[in-house]
């Protein structure tokens, strides 16, 4: 293996456990933003002012992101949203028709956030671009890897712009995009699914800044996924609990991206779901794993963003109720479902009460999706 990536390694591992060694404060505020979106993502002021619920469960609702069915948002969801016991929700192909009909599917979905007097929703879905693209009419044109064999970063900065703004338009807030994961070889799921920009980590780092920059000038949130990379999956990661181990080189390289993108003000996150016994040797999965996120992550490479979890009802040897509240206690912001999540609000409050969530970080959490909140909505 290549020297410089051994050492790096070296060092990134130190300072994960030496993190987690110490005093565990949450990590509320970004590194310092550059570039255009420097003064949109200098998040101290605004987390600070964020002023918190009066209840627990508007504290912890804000936490949970659910799917639905069908075109038109169902009474109990509403009433769920209304109730401040719902803070997000993600939009699948089978929620999506005419662009009429869904902008009153989410506008119906954000009056019932202003009935209850709760902060606006994130309304999210994942636009990709190529085989992952839920509004089929809409951008990028290109997938992933056709915007890299462009050569040209103003074409994936023009991508994501148009694709924040197409999906502002139609009253969707958040972009689960773009993939920044560095295939390690050809039968990677990331790469057979035409989803990653390309084998060379630079490369990877180039194209999805400028696509999530894109994204966020357009006034929509942009995710970077899946955390801290899952370019050596021959399996997708949904469908499978997956222990990665990635060379030291390979780790050091799928950071790259975050390396690039978190100092210019990147919105979220997305954790995966697979474990990587080089950063957390329980085989904790990375959403579930307080040592990847609040250590690697959060004090490592100094995010101060929203981190969101892969959808929990995927494999992480936990059932979803189960695992959300693992992912809430070790620092996860927004935990994922999609379909109703119905027992996990009160979950989320029998721990919080019985000190297995810590109220500081519970309201950090909160300080940090109600701060993107007020940029997007």
């Amino acid at each position: 293996m290549p020297a410089r990536g051994f050492v790096d390694l070296l060092a990134l591992i130190a300072g994960v456990f030496g993190a987690i060694g110490s005093q565990h404060t949450p990590a509320g505020e970004r590194a310092a933003s550059s570039g255009t979106h420097r003064a949109a993502h200098v998040q101290a002021r605004p987390a600070a002012a964020a002023s918190l619920p009066q209840t627990d469960a508007k504290l912890l609702g804000q936490r949970i992101m659910v799917g639905m069915d069908g075109l038109s948002a169902a009474p109990g969801l509403l009433a769920r949203i209304r109730a401040g016991q719902v803070g997000s929700v993600i939009l699948f192909s089978a929620n999506i028709g005419t662009r009429t009909q869904l902008q009153s599917l989410t506008a119906s979905l954000q009056r019932a956030a202003r009935q209850g007097r709760n902060p606006p929703l994130l309304i999210a879905t994942d636009q990709e671009g190529g085989q992952v693209k839920r509004l089929p009419n809409g951008p990028p044109d290109r997938s992933p890897p056709q915007i890299a064999a462009t050569g040209s970063t103003t074409v994936s900065s023009n991508e994501g712009r148009a694709t924040g703004r197409y999906l502002k338009g139609v009253g969707i807030n958040m972009d689960l995009a773009p993939v920044v994961d560095v295939p390690t070889f050809p039968g990677a799921f990331i790469w057979r699914q035409g989803r990653a920009f390309s084998f060379n980590a630079d490369s990877v780092a180039k194209y999805a800044t400028a696509f999530a920059l894109g994204v966020q000038s357009g006034h929509a949130a942009a995710t970077a996924k899946h955390f801290p990379g899952v370019g050596s999956a021959g399996v997708d990661t949904d469908n499978k609990l997956d222990v990665l181990r990635p060379t030291a080189a390979q780790l050091s390289a799928a950071l790259t991206p975050y390396r690039s993108l978190i100092p210019r003000g990147l919105d979220a996150v997305m954790l995966s779901t697979a474990a990587f016994p080089a950063y957390d040797p329980t085989r904790t999965p990375a959403a579930l794993s307080r040592t990847i996120i609040q250590g690697l992550l959060r004090r490592q490479l100094k995010f101060g963003g929203v981190t969101i979890t892969d959808a929990l009802g995927t494999p992480t040897g936990h059932d979803e109720v189960t695992a959300g509240v693992l992912a809430a206690r070790a620092g996860a912001d927004i935990l994922l479902y999609t379909d109703a999540a119905s027992g996990e609000l009160a979950a989320l409050q029998t721990a919080l009460q019985d000190g297995r969530i810590n109220r500081t970080e519970a309201q950090a959490s909160y300080r940090r999706i109600v701060t993107l909140k007020q940029r997007v909505a």
